[in-house]
């Protein structure tokens, strides 16, 4: 059983948002829109972003650039936040993180 720890917007109005992780481990995103973006983590609140492998759970293929509007997985524990960069023509993205 997954309890949601944290939901919201990653991305609307060409503006990107953070969402902190706390305790989560499990992460999925979905966009609407046609483009493409890349999924990052940060180990601490001002560190380096790191591009996540995501898992795209219509035929469980990993991704680290997203180009559709299927829902990704993947693990974000032990990171401070997640976020997205490098986002081309994609409306907007939303992410749930859950543990």
């Amino acid at each position: 059983m997954a309890y949601c720890a944290t939901n919201g917007n990653l991305y609307e109005n060409g503006k990107a948002f953070e969402l902190k992780v706390g305790i989560g481990a499990d992460f999925k995103v979905q966009a609407s829109g046609t483009g493409s973006f890349q999924v990052v983590g940060k180990l601490t609140q001002n560190g380096a972003e790191e591009v996540l492998m995501m898992v795209d759970l219509s035929d469980f293929s990993t991704v680290d650039t997203i180009t559709t509007e299927n829902v990704y997985a993947g693990d974000v524990s032990g990171y401070y936040s997640v976020t997205v960069k490098n986002v081309k023509g994609v409306n907007k993205i939303w992410g749930t993180i859950t543990y």
